[in-house]
């Protein structure tokens, strides 16, 4: 079997330790400030991006790489001795990013290139190409890696909360939970990601208490006592960030545990003061 390379986009928020050591390759979106345009991860971190947010009278938006920033990666790769290459990107029913990588890997028509749509976002991404990259040896070929990413995605739930609506509303990811809009008065809405990759409503719990509790709660009923791969993500909330991450060691079985912060894509979209856990099947 010949060498593969592993590649997802910057919306998966994996931290630049786990990208050396397993090997990824990013390829960033784009952060829109007005006329100003950053490469996200690359021209703008995490902590500038928020303190721009809170400065700027207009709100941000975001837009995908092009199929020929996918196209120059993909090449680069198969110069470097690469015969293979497998792509996770973040859900094709919020960015336009997997439509991409689609027609870059179609311009490549003689490559072993196979994209994968993770119908998921932030680490919900970025764990599935973690689970890749850890048993990437272990394939006998690109095509059962990608199918291997594929299992993955069907094993999986992503749950959140934002503190307002108003960012996934303004943005256009809002998906199926709009109908929510405008009638939340002292309620906190539990969203997830659907089967099929869209944010969707899941339920409406009143008070900020009975959040952590509920994610929990649906954690457990969601495992079944298995063996879990976990995720605690959060934009700007260390400190509910770290009471969930406690509680889920605590009550789940976990195999591995991972915590971030949410980057600037995903947090132009759900805004500071969000707070997911993410749960992965091996």
């Amino acid at each position: 079997m010949g060498k593969i390379a592993l590649v997802t986009d910057s919306t998966a928020d994996l931290n630049t330790d786990l990208t050396q050591q397993y090997n990824i390759v990013v390829v960033p979106l784009n952060v829109h400030f007005q006329d100003d345009v950053f490469k996200d991860t690359i021209d703008l971190d995490t902590d500038a991006f928020f303190e721009k947010l809170e400065e700027s009278s207009v709100p941000p938006r975001t837009s995908q790489p092009s199929p020929g920033d996918f196209h120059k990666v993909y090449k680069a790769l198969l110069r470097e001795g690469y015969q293979s290459i497998v792509s996770v990107h973040i859900s094709k029913e919020l960015s336009g990013t997997w439509q991409s990588a689609c027609i870059a890997r179609d311009m490549l028509p003689e490559e072993d290139i196979h994209i994968v749509d993770s119908k998921s976002a932030s680490m919900g991404i970025g764990i599935i190409v973690l689970n890749i990259a850890q048993k990437l040896s272990q394939f006998e070929s690109a095509l059962a890696a990608a199918r291997y990413g594929q299992d993955l995605v069907e094993q999986q739930r992503v749950l959140f909360g934002v503190d307002t609506l108003e960012y996934l509303h303004r943005n256009g990811r809002i998906g199926k939970a709009a109908k929510l809009v405008g009638g939340l008065l002292n309620v906190k809405p539990i969203l997830h990601l659907d089967g099929q990759g869209f944010v969707a409503p899941l339920a409406k719990i009143r008070g900020q208490s009975k959040f952590i509790p509920f994610l929990v709660e649906q954690a457990e009923k969601f495992a079944q006592e298995q063996e879990l791969d976990a995720v605690v993500v959060h934009a700007r909330a260390p400190e509910k960030a770290a009471e969930l991450a406690a509680r889920v060691k605590a009550q789940l079985n976990i195999r591995n545990f991972y915590q971030s912060e949410i980057g600037s894509v995903i947090g132009t979209h759900a805004g500071p003061g969000a707070l997911g856990l993410i749960l992965q099947k091996p």
